[in-house]
């Protein structure tokens, strides 16, 4: 055999002995084209659709086995960023200036109209389907949060505003809780179904910029500018564990689909591994090359992913923290991640002007 084969084998079970496969994870389609920045991305539960959002002030929807567009660019007053699909993957819901827009997937037309007095930078469903929460810039230190019957459209409740700019929402998957936070230092809890206040404060010292709850609803994890992230009991209020450092401001946290482990991913370079239910971290910090801007686990619990201010993604093996193929390369930020229900399909989001379907191989 010759030498230049030798050395490509060499490099290959080096590769492999470091968990680093090439082939693990490759392009499902051609690269989802845009004429500007993609902010959003989302993956419908049924495995179909992907949607996109851009700064163009237009949400795209593409067919996730084809990679083609379906339908005509829907418009926005505004870049779009969050975007979330209902979870019978019948509607999509997508956050703009002055407020969001709720589309019917298959025939994109417009169901509703959820106004704001500013730009909506987050926004979720409620996992029952029954309602959506929007929350949005309004001012330099003001924004506003409300409750929607994700059917009519109608608000539920007052809005809620407590002289903070709102960056995160989220609900309970048992559908009872609803959280929100922003460039305060306070997350509150909201009941789900009305949208009142619980009166319980989760205090960081510094904005509270990712929310997410446990999957047995009775945590909630919280990523703050203040370099921790924290889990809580959701009942009470009180830290769960220690808090979770980091060297730089935390952007991004996720709770495992099981629970017993959440992903952090910080300005730092790195996101890391923790034990949920004491603090401890799992292995290793994973390193990167730049801040880590996103994160999220996939469905079955086996991969973690997470997206770079640089040009890349990163797959992990959740369990250990090992990479498992080569960095998926963009030309800029990638701003986005989303699972599809599978846990081996993954779609990208970044300022290159593309998303990026991704299939992940396993052995």
């Amino acid at each position: 055999m010759k030498l230049p084969a030798l050395l490509t084998l060499a490099v290959l079970a080096a590769r492999l002995h470091a968990g680093e496969d090439s082939s693990a994870v490759t392009p499902l389609v051609p690269p989802l084209l845009h004429p500007a920045e993609v902010h959003g991305v989302a993956l419908s539960a049924d495995g179909k659709w992907a949607a996109t959002g851009c700064s163009d002030h237009f949400l795209r929807l593409w067919e996730v086995a084809t990679g083609r567009l379906h339908g005509e660019p829907l418009p926005h007053d505004g870049g779009v960023y969050p975007i979330a699909f209902s979870p019978d993957s019948k509607t999509v819901v997508a956050g703009s200036d002055k407020g969001a827009k709720l589309w019917d997937v298959a025939t994109g037309k417009l169901l509703a109209t959820l106004p704001h007095p500013g730009f909506v930078y987050s926004l979720a469903f409620r996992p029952d389907g029954g309602a959506i929460l929007t929350s949005s810039h309004d001012a330099a230190q003001d924004g506003t949060a409300r409750l929607w019957d994700a059917r009519t459209g109608q608000p539920i409740g007052e809005p809620i505003g407590n002289r903070q700019r709102f960056y995160a929402v989220a609900f309970s998957p048992d559908s009872k809780l609803a959280a929100i936070s922003g460039n305060g230092n306070l997350a509150h809890l909201l009941d789900a179904t009305t949208g009142k206040s619980l009166g319980l404060e989760l205090k960081h010292d510094g904005s509270i910029r990712s929310l997410a709850f446990s999957p047995d609803s009775t945590k909630i994890l919280t990523g703050s500018l203040d370099h921790t992230a924290r889990v809580w009991d959701a009942g009470n209020g009180r830290p769960v564990t220690p808090p979770l450092p980091h060297t730089d401001q935390v952007r991004a946290a996720a709770f495992s689909p099981k629970g017993v482990s959440v992903l952090t991913g910080s300005m730092d370079k790195t996101a890391r591994l923790w034990d949920a239910a004491t603090g401890q971290p799992l292995c290793p910090p994973l390193a990167h090359p730049t801040g880590v801007r996103c994160v999220a686990f996939s469905p079955d619990g086996k991969f973690a992913v997470t997206g770079c201010y640089g040009d890349t993604a990163h797959v992990w093996d959740a369990t250990t923290g090992k990479a498992i193929g080569v960095p998926l390369k963009h030309g800029g930020l990638v701003r986005a991640i989303a699972f599809g229900p599978g846990s081996r399909v993954l779609l990208t989001g970044s300022f290159d002007k593309t998303a990026r379907l991704w299939k992940i191989e396993t052995k």
